[in-house]
């Protein structure tokens, strides 16, 4: 409506001489009368004037039509414009060819048998945080390794070398009947290795020795005890002493490296003692 009342304007201003002057307004030209009447009237003036105005009004009209017509070819040649420039280049293929992926023949959708064949995020998230988990177990082993390495190295150094106690004997009773069998918290000291530094005399006197134990209260000095389980089937005496509540052995090992060891074998931290003497 817009168009066709744009256009009507532009046709009557063309059909006015460009002028701002309405055509309807406008009047016509002096004209000459064709024929008078007896009386005097005009004959035919009104005639020719209603002809000049048809004129102009078809003039415009025509003006106007032509504009409308050029104003609907706009998109057209617009379109064709378009459709004549040069074609875009085809997009890059990504990867092999359809045919050539994998899954392309089984289903001939290679993208719907991938997501299927995919494990679900949570599986995934697992599967990582227990790799994380093991990567940070190997390698706080590796660290204690090196740092068990690098203590032992910086001890050797620093230390002369020990000689192996002699092994001694209290000759004592234990004040127990031979036989009897206490539940004990069992435990391990030593000289050397991590958490090691016990290398001095023992409580009894004497210099510690493999086959000594650090017992409490309740165990007298030179009571004699086997351990149920015990991988090496020694017999240990108390001859040392500690802040340990009844009952509790603390086996002593020159190195403690093989202290745990032995109690891994042994697989518990309690166990029964059998009372020797």
């Amino acid at each position: 409506m817009m168009v066709a009342g744009a256009a009507a304007s532009v046709g009557l201003a063309f059909a006015n001489d460009r002028r701002l002057t309405p055509v309807f307004v406008e009047a016509a030209p002096e004209l000459q009368p064709v024929a008078v009447s007896p009386s005097g009237a005009v004959v035919g003036l009104q005639n020719t004037a209603r002809e000049y105005l048809a004129r102009r009004i078809a003039f415009a009209t025509l003006i106007g039509v032509g504009i409308l017509m050029l104003a609907a070819s706009i998109p057209a040649i617009t379109a064709l414009a378009s459709s004549l420039r040069a074609p875009e280049a085809p997009a890059p293929a990504l990867g092999p060819a359809l045919e050539q992926r994998a899954a392309a023949g089984v289903a001939g959708n290679w993208e719907q048998s991938y997501s299927v064949a995919a494990p679900p995020a949570g599986a995934v998230g697992a599967a990582v945080l227990a790799q994380a988990q093991v990567q940070q177990q190997d390698a706080l082993k590796a660290m204690q390794a090196i740092a068990d390495e690098r203590a032992a190295a910086e001890q050797a150094a620093s230390m002369k070398p020990i000689a192996v106690p002699a092994p001694y004997s209290m000759q004592s009773a234990s004040g127990y009947e031979p036989g009897t069998v206490l539940r004990a918290r069992i435990t391990i000291y030593g000289c050397t290795g991590p958490g090691g530094g016990f290398c001095n005399h023992m409580a009894s006197g004497g210099v510690a020795f493999e086959g000594a134990a650090a017992c409490s209260t309740n165990l007298p000095f030179g009571t004699k005890l086997r351990i149920a389980g015990d991988p090496t089937g020694r017999t240990y005496e108390c001859l040392d002493r500690g802040q340990l509540p009844a009952t509790w052995i603390d086996v002593f090992f020159s190195d403690t490296s093989d202290g745990m060891a032995w109690q891994s074998n042994l697989g518990t931290t309690t166990a029964d003692i059998t009372i020797v003497n």
